[in-house]
């Protein structure tokens, strides 16, 4: 599937942490409450000196692999060696780490920006992500709109991995639930804002597995603004739309209420997917011409969600030169001018309204794309003797 930019660097900093240097900070003590039974108050000390040792030095590195090996270090002492012991050490921990986190953050906040602060915030971000604890990640909040897309990465993947949704449907009480709508309804404010693909894949993950309705919207807006996108010829990152596409198929088996408007979506971006591959035939670049060709095959599997007995065979068509036979396999599907598709028919939604009241059966159709760089020099009349128009290559 997808490897992006962003997700390489998010795995550089977990691939650090496994560089252990020598620290200052002490594990001797700490090492010896987690392998106690019961804990008294002597050792709810241990366990605050060890994070205030700990944070304290985290503060003061510089180095990149530094931080991160004492990330891991932290982390390692979340819990305790015995599953009884575990019951008292670890919300000791949590409380604790909390307190820290918290104030490490403020100091964070407060540096000159620059690379450090950049590094020391990541980092941190990525040890609250690590400690898996609901509270801790609400620290989080004030870094999902930050400008810093990196930091903006794990501020989310702090909020949405996939033992907070574990933990968030975990049980029906009314604590619970309320710290589901908050989470649910930050994350929603972020997706409103948010550009970067491998972002919004984040988001739409988490949407799709949360059994909450503030779910719906998440993955609404998410879907609406990859629809624009398309609309607008300015893609840039074609395979997000497998993630997308996965998700929306996602939370229908996790809220079949949800079927009509979570296949309207479906129906619409895919469709756009096809239809810029159709378009795009002279005018993309063969990377994206790819990216479309894996993105159209990889998300039929996802139509039987919808379409249990789905006949088609888009794949089969792109093997055949797309053009007309794929054209048909998408006007079967999703619906032309004036024949229903077979995904409204058994989701049960339309496109909307035509100006006169009746319903549209067809997708939103992509106009032709502007005149790209392979274009424009295909028709250019170069004169002899004369150099060759440098022309910019515009944005897709």
């Amino acid at each position: 599937m997808r490897k992006t930019n962003i997700s390489r660097i998010a795995a550089l900093l977990v691939i650090f942490s496994f560089c252990l240097p020598a620290f200052a900070v002490s594990t001797a003590k700490i090492d010896v409450v987690r392998s106690k039974e019961t804990l008294a108050d002597s050792d709810t000390e241990v366990i605050e000196g060890f994070l205030g040792d700990a944070f304290k030095e985290f503060l003061a590195k510089i180095d990149f692999s530094d931080i991160s090996s004492l990330r891991n270090i932290i982390v390692s002492r979340g819990t305790s060696e015995l599953a009884s012991g575990q019951i008292q050490y670890g919300p000791r921990f949590m409380t604790a780490a909390q307190k820290q986190v918290s104030q490490a953050f403020n100091k964070a906040s407060q540096m000159p920006d620059g690379q450090r602060k950049q590094v020391l915030t990541m980092n941190l971000l990525v040890l609250v992500n690590d400690l898996n604890s609901i509270e801790i990640s609400k620290e989080a909040f004030g870094y999902l709109q930050n400008p810093d897309v990196m930091v903006r990465y794990w501020a989310v993947n702090c909020l949405t991995n996939a033992n907070m949704v574990r933990q968030l449907n975990m049980t029906e009480s009314a604590e619970n639930s309320q710290l589901a709508e908050e989470i649910a309804q930050k994350l929603l404010s972020a997706a409103k804002t948010e550009q970067s693909g491998d972002i919004q894949i984040l988001l739409a993950q988490f949407a799709a597995g949360l059994k909450r309705p503030a779910a719906n919207e998440i993955l609404k807006e998410i879907a609406q603004k990859r629809i624009d996108l398309y609309l607008n010829w300015q893609v840039k990152d074609e395979m997000t739309e497998s993630w997308i596409l996965k998700a929306l198929s996602d939370r229908v088996q996790a809220d079949r209420e949800s079927i009509s408007i979570m296949a309207k979506n479906f129906a619409t971006l895919y469709s756009l997917v096809i239809q810029r591959y159709l378009l795009g035939q002279d005018t993309l670049p063969a990377d994206n011409m790819r990216n479309l060709v894996s993105t159209i095959v990889q998300s039929e599997k996802y139509l039987l969600v919808f379409i249990p007995d789905w006949p088609g065979n888009l794949k089969g068509a792109i093997e055949k030169g797309g053009g007309s036979t794929l054209q048909a396999q998408h006007d079967s599907l999703f619906g032309s001018s004036n024949t229903t598709g077979k995904l409204p028919t058994a989701a049960n939604f339309d496109y909307g309204k035509n100006p006169d009241g009746s319903v549209k059966t067809a997708p939103p159709t992509l106009k032709k794309p502007p005149a790209t760089e392979k274009q424009v020099q295909t028709t250019m009349k170069i004169e002899p003797n004369q150099p060759e128009e440098t022309i910019a290559e515009p944005n897709q």
